[in-house]
């Protein structure tokens, strides 16, 4: 997980190109897709939010994982596809990966 910082805009996008080439090749390739959590958003109790690295996360569970993760995206996340969440955020509007208290913001 990765606020919209640099290190993510560059991962996302070098994704999403791979995507576009293996599309343009001819080959099966799904729609991807970025979840957005509104800034604030609070993590319930039977999760944990590691700091990984810098901007990395990792939502962890602190019991059944997969239900709880699929209702909290349902819950809380936007779901759009990588090509429209490219759109609507520009490179150029990403925060640098160590301003922590410009992303963490309420």
């Amino acid at each position: 997980m990765f606020p919209n910082t640099f290190m993510m805009q560059e991962l996302a996008r070098r994704y999403f190109d791979e995507v576009l080439d293996r599309e343009d090749e001819g080959k099966k390739v799904e729609v991807p897709f970025i979840y957005t959590f509104t800034r604030g958003t609070p993590v319930p109790g039977h999760f944990t939010l590691f700091n990984d690295y810098m901007s990395q996360f990792s939502l962890q569970p602190s019991r059944e994982l997969n239900h709880l993760l699929d209702e909290f995206y349902n819950t809380h996340a936007r779901k759009e596809t990588a090509e429209k969440w490219l759109d609507a955020h520009p490179y150029n509007e990403a925060t640098a990966d160590d301003a922590d208290a410009v992303w963490t913001a309420r």
